[in-house]
This record gives C-alpha cells, structure tokens and sequence, in this order.
C-alpha cells in the first residue's frame, strides 16, 4: 500500500471501546512522529495524540482548544494575535517580533506552517492531532526545538462518494457550518472537498459602536485529488484556502483607583476618567470597552501541496521502500491592526507642543502593520519497509521563506503617539539531509538513532521611512534609515538517540536524548528605528539539549493505556526581547540571548474502558520552566533590585532574573474526560454522556518576573450528551462550558490605563483579556452524513 498524504487507514484508528459485540478493548492508536506508521507504544518519545472521537466531543476549532486538551501546551497572549506564541512544557517564543522564528513547529499533513501567527485560524478538517514534546528538530526542523504539533487532515474516502454536513450553534452567538464531499470518482481517482464557514463575534462589548470584540472566525476551503496511475505510483494534489479574522487582544478595564484624574499624565479636562469610561461598569470581570478603532488581525492564506508516492516494485534492489516527494507553495498575508490608546476619544488633539498648547490634530491613534510571507518547500523521503529488524528513512529537504513587514503607527505630528513608519524582509534558504534508522538488535531490545544536518542562509533588510518616538527633543524626526545587512550562513547539527526494552509486545521502557537547534534572528519591530540596535545582529542560533525517560503500555488485555515521562531540557542563548536604553540617550527594542534556561518535569497520559459503556482519560503534567542564568533582565514598574549594571549602558542598571519561572508556564496543569454511552434498547439509537474537566495552578505573566502581571489558576468543567443512530447517519450534541461560570484570563495586562490628579498620586487602573471560555455558555450540533 502506497504511502499517502495524511495517514493511512490504519492510522485513523482511535482510542474508541470496539463495536457492539466485539472483544472489550480499545483500538490500538498509532502516530507518524518517525515519518512512518507505528503504534504508540513502540515510539520512544513522550507523545499526546488527539483522535477524530476527541475533537468531535470537544468541538475543537481552533489551537487554544488543542491546547485545553493538552497539559503540555500552553499559549502565551500578546497586545496583538499575531504576536501569540505556542508554548510546550512551559518553552516558547516570548518576544513579539516576527523576526524570531517560534519555538513549537505546527506541521499539516507534512507542511509546516511559516509563522506561528498561522496557526491562529480554524483548524479544519482535522482527524488527529500528535503533540510531540521536546526537540524534534531532527524530523522536523529547525522550528520545532521545543517541540512539534503535527496535524493531520481527513483523508479520501475508500468507498462511493459521501457528504457529510456540520452545524454547530452557541447561547453566546457563535456559529459554524461545515461541509464534505469524499469517496472514489473511480477505481484510481479519489477526492476530498471540504469547506466550512465560522464566526464568534466575541466577549467584549464596544460601547462605542454597538460592537462585540475579541472574537474570531473565518472560511476555509480544502481539497485532496488523488490519482492512482498504476500500482506503483500515485500522485495527490491538495490546494487550501483560508481567510480568517481575530479581533482580539483587546482588554477591558477591571478596577481603578478612587478619586477623578486625567488622562496622560496631563491636566486635560476633557480626558478626565469619568469621560474616558463614561458607561463603562468597572468590575473584576468588566466585557465593556470603549474603542473608537478595531483591533484584530485578518489573514488570508493560500497554498498548494504536491504529494507523489513511488513503491518500489518486487524484483527491484529497493523492493518494498517508498520514495516520496512532497513539493509546496505557499502565502499567508495578513493585517494587524489596533486602538493605540484603548479610548474612544482622540487623544491626539489633546497632545501639548513646547508651548503647552494642544496640537489640534484630530487623528486617532492607531497601528496598522502589513505581513506577506511566502514559503516554498521540497523534500524527498527515502522510507523502508516497515517490517524486519532494521527501519531506516532519508531525507532531502530544502525551503524557502521571506517575510516582507510594514508598519505604521501613530501620527507624524504628535510625538506621545511614538510615531514610526517602516518597512522590513527578512528571508531565509534551507538545505538538509536528515535520517533515522530503527534496530531491534534483540528479541526485546531496540535502538533509534536519528541525524539532520541544517545549512541556512539569510538575507535581511531594514528601512526606516520616518520616526518620532515619544523620547525624541523637540519633535525632531528621525527621518529615512536603510540598512541591508550582509548575508549570514551557518550550518546546524542536530540528533536523538534513544533505547527501548520492551517487556512484552505492549508494554516498553525507554530512555532518549536529542539536541534542538533554531536559526539566527533579526529585529523586525520599531526597535530597529535605532541604529544602535543593529549592533545586535543577527542574535545567536538557540540551542536545546534533551534527556527523557519514558514508560508506555496496553494494559488489562487492552482495555488501558498508560503514558508516562520524566524529562529535563536546557536551552543555550534563548531568543527573546526586551526594551534597553544606550549610553546616546536613546531607547529600543531589543533582541536577546538568554544565556540558559531550563524546563523539566514528568507527564501522564492515561485511557480506561472500564466497561462497555464507560471511557475514562485523563493526563496531568508537572513543569518546571526556569531562568538559569540572565543577569541582565529588565527592570519593572515598582522593582526593588535593579542595582546590575548594564554592560551595554555605562551608569545605567538592569536586574538579575536568575532564578525566576518561564511566562505562561503553569507547574501544575490536568486534563479529565469521560464518556459513558448508554444503548436505548431495541431503538436503533445510542445515547451518551460526556465529562471533560481541566486545571491548572497560577502562572508567571512575563519574562520580567513583573508580578503585578502573574495569572491565578482555575478549574474549567465543561458537560455534555449526544445522541446519534446505530448506522452513524446522524448525531445531535449538546452541551455547557464553563458549567461552574469560572471566570478566567487568557492574557494579563496589569497597568491598563493611569489618569493624574490635579494634586495628590497618580490614579491607576487595571484590565484583563477574558478566554474564550471564561463565561458559561451552551452549545448544540448536528451532524449528518448523506
């Protein structure tokens, strides 16, 4: 059987009790995290898989919803959705430049996604989710030195052509409608259409307009044609499109202190707070803004995939290997835009000159930023039989990606609004050769050893059409800046290692050890306005090291799994970012190498078919993500120890931030679900129940340690009941999230807006960025098939 995109149908068997009148025993569940086919517990890696059943049940549409199922994962939330990060056992990407690439590679159907910010979007058509922990930079590249979530879409049907229709509707006004077309046109034509249509106009209510904000949704377009053109050889074309709108990271204010002041740190009577919040009810969990300008980021993505499969014919020297070449293109452009100044009034009339007078200018303060990425891929994959006591693969790979970044924000006239306007392109050219090879040099003993090597070359470009920061003497501009930085080669090595003994067919130990490697950055933020800034560059590759020990096995005759793993990852010269200040007077953004940070911990992934009717999961991780070494982070509002001097910065003090947690790393997080199905008798219908609970403990909000921005932990129950027929025509669910009505942040703010008093302390106020599910709601599906 030939190899195909997306997995086999083997590969599509979920943790699922067997059919009524089967043995009991859940289905055996595979993964293609060593590019290839394998059961679970033959794969000596920490893996979470997510099947079909699972983001039915949970109504999975976008990546924070994967995330809620795995305690490996975490999101970190900026000021704008394209600045989100993905984080995995507590490691991410914790700076809002795009000229560093993210930490977690997310792979569909073998294509990685460019930038992290594509990842935020409806995740359609999805079959199953692998969530591979620690670096994988061996298989997957240079992006996934923390991790890798690989995805993959449904694929064509074997039979005649099937339609299948899905509505989905909540209390809270979110809607999706989805549709697919799949089945055989012929003997050797098979195809795949799927198209789909979200909207949730969001939590927060714009007094302002009438408006709902903080909401997301979008339409997606996907098709799979495959082609048989002998036994031997198949091709499968698959175009994709999608368009999608997240209007977040807006924040809503949650408290402020007594007293009536103004805006800005000025006496302006017309900004006072009872004007600026006028009908907003301030409360710990306040949905009411007031914006004058949207704030969001719209993206549209097309890109077309070119899958050909060759099996070597019996009688070949290479009889039983496959040879597959995977050939894409790729563009996601997108527009990030923002309310500057969270009001709804212009503040920017309001602005004093030298002479104290308003500047009369009544432009809104906004940011607006362009992003076009283009990527090209090719690879060539060399993979053997998948029987005999030696398994190997190899690969070619090589890839393209450019960036091409303009910005505006502000206004030229009016410095407090730390006007700039730029223009950005970073590009980067990538060969390798990577491989892996499995031995089973015993009758319970195996050995995977894996290699890539990595030859990058990067181009970068920075123009500064014009800049007024708030810091500026005197409004002066900075005017036009070009610097083209000279081309930058280095090459990576990366590896894994790993032993396992297999105490019977189902149940096996292991131990690993792999190395991560992620390319140079650059420095596509205003920061770069300033010359000094270019000093910096590029910031040094990052460098992960890995240990891992693991224990996986089908237990009670295959009625449990059990999934366990301890682990410790140091990470060298992490990429980051953070505001410095130069012995010219001037100030910036700058890029950052951590010198070390460290996660570890242990995970636990366990399923249960305690009876016919009744499936248990559950998973828990414990994480420790910390700053080894960094003597030179950041200062914050209100920070006793500032007292190390900045060796950028003659006289000038930063702290040491040794010791202190990763951002958004939770040290406890949990997952528990259950189902129970409930046969209704001669009635040619099945009924059933399903649990799905998640914890986790506080969380650190910034890499600055600032903890006016730390998060409190939460508890989320969400319960639901289905009822479909015997012959899976059709399924009715229903449900609530949130059934306890726990209020909860997705992002922290912390200082949101301050006001000054004619005389006595400033006045401060503070905001939040509810999640999606912070509220209780319902919700009802139906799902048919035709």
């Amino acid at each position: 059987m030939i190899f195909s995109a997306g997995l086999s149908a083997q590969a599509q068997a979920q943790q699922a009790p067997a059919a009524d009148g089967g043995d009991l025993k859940l289905e055996t569940v595979v993964v293609s995290a060593n590019r290839r086919i394998e059961k679970l517990e033959d794969v000596p890696a920490s893996i979470t898989v997510l099947g079909e059943e699972d983001i039915k049940r949970n109504n999975v549409r976008e990546f924070v919803d994967i995330v809620n199922l795995s305690p490996a994962l975490s999101i970190s939330v900026g000021t704008q959705v394209g600045t989100n990060s993905i984080n995995m056992r507590g490691i991410g990407t914790t700076s809002n430049n795009l000229g560093i690439e993210g930490d977690i590679a997310v792979i569909v159907d073998d294509l990685p996604y460019a930038q992290a910010q594509q990842a935020f979007k409806d995740m359609s058509d999805v079959s199953r989710v692998e969530v591979l922990k620690g670096p994988q930079s061996t298989l997957f590249g240079k992006s996934a030195i923390a991790g890798a979530v690989v995805i993959t879409t449904k694929p064509i049907g074997s039979g005649p052509m099937q339609g299948r229709v899905s509505l989905f509707n909540t209390s809270d006004h979110e809607y999706r409608v989805a549709t697919s077309l799949s089945g055989r046109l012929s003997d050797d034509v098979g195809l795949r259409l799927f198209a789909s249509k979200t909207n949730f106009p969001g939590l927060l209510h714009n007094l302002t307009n009438d408006s709902m904000q903080n909401g997301s949704g979008g339409r997606s377009f996907i098709a799979k044609l495959q082609w048989k053109i002998n036994n031997d050889l198949d091709v499968l074309i698959s175009p994709h499109f999608d368009h999608s709108l997240s209007t977040g990271n807006t924040a809503a204010i949650t408290s402020i202190g007594p007293g009536v002041g103004y805006l800005y740190n000025k006496n302006y009577t017309a900004l006072s707070n009872t004007e600026v919040l006028r009908g907003i009810h301030v409360s710990p969990f306040n949905r009411e803004i007031r914006n004058d300008s949207p704030s969001g980021l719209e993206s549209t993505d097309r890109g077309i995939g070119l899958r050909i499969n060759y099996a070597f014919p019996e009688g070949s020297p290479l009889a039983g290997h496959v040879l597959t070449s995977i050939s894409s293109v790729d563009n996601n452009l997108s527009n990030d835009f923002r309310d500057n100044d969270n009001i709804d009034l212009i503040s920017t009339y309001y602005q004093v000159d030298a002479s104290g007078k308003p500047s009369g200018i009544a432009a809104k303060a906004e940011i607006n930023g362009t992003t076009d990425s283009k990527t090209s891929t090719q690879e060539l994959r060399l993979v053997s039989p998948d029987d005999g006591p030696f398994r190997y693969l190899a690969g070619l790979w090589i890839a393209r990606n450019s960036v091409d970044r303009g910005y505006y924000r502000g206004n030229p006239f009016v410095k407090e609004t730390s006007f700039t306007n730029y223009y950005t392109t970073s590009s980067a050219l990538n060969h390798a050769i990577y491989g892996n090879a499995n031995w089973d040099f015993a009758p319970k003993q195996s050995l995977s050893a894996g290699l890539r090597f990595n030859r990058e070359t990067n181009d970068y470009m920075f123009n500064t059409i014009d800049s007024l920061l708030s810091s500026a003497p005197n409004n002066i501009h900075t005017g036009y800046n070009y610097y083209d930085a000279p081309q930058h080669k280095e090459n990576a090595t990366t590896g894994k290692l790993a032993y396992s003994y297999h105490f019977t067919p189902d149940v096996m130990a292991y131990g690993s050890a792999s190395t991560g490697s992620k390319g140079v950055a650059y420095d596509m933020t205003s920061g770069a306005n300033n010359t000094n800034v270019f000093a910096h560059l590029p910031l040094a590759q990052e460098k992960a090291t890995s240990f891992e020990l693991g224990f996986k096995a089908n237990l009670w005759n295959n009625r449990a799994t059990l999934n366990a793993a301890v682990y410790q990852t140091r990470f060298r010269d992490y990429q980051t970012s953070a505001t410095e200040r130069f012995s010219d007077g001037s100030q910036a953004s700058v890029l950052y190498s951590i010198p070390a940070l460290q996660t570890r911990g242990f995970e636990i992934d366990g399923t249960a078919l305690l009876t016919r009717a009744l499936m248990v999961k559950s998973s828990v991780a414990y994480t420790r993500a910390t700053i080894l070494d960094w003597n030179q982070g950041p200062c914050y509002s209100g920070a006793t120890d500032c007292n190390v001097p900045n060796v950028l910065v003659p006289g000038a003090f930063v702290r040491d931030a040794s010791g202190g947690s990763m951002p958004n790393a939770a040290k406890w997080k949990m997952t528990l679900g259950g189902e129970y199905t409930m046969p209704l008798g001669s009635l040619p219908y099945v009924a059933a129940i399903n649990m799905q609970m998640r914890a986790q403990t506080p969380v650190t909000g910034a890499i600055s340690q600032d903890p006016s921005l730390n998060r409190p932990g939460y508890g989320i129950v969400d319960l639901g009941a289905s009822l479909s027929d015997n012959k899976g025509k059709y399924k009715l669910s229903v449900g609530f999230k949130n059934l306890f009505d726990h209020h909860y942040a997705s992002g922290n703010i912390g200082s949101f807006l301050n006001f000054k008093q004619t005389s006595g302390p400033d006045i401060k106020s503070y905001g939040w960025q509810p999640a999606r599910d912070a509220f209780r709601y319902a919700t009802i599906r139906l799902d048919v098939a035709f």
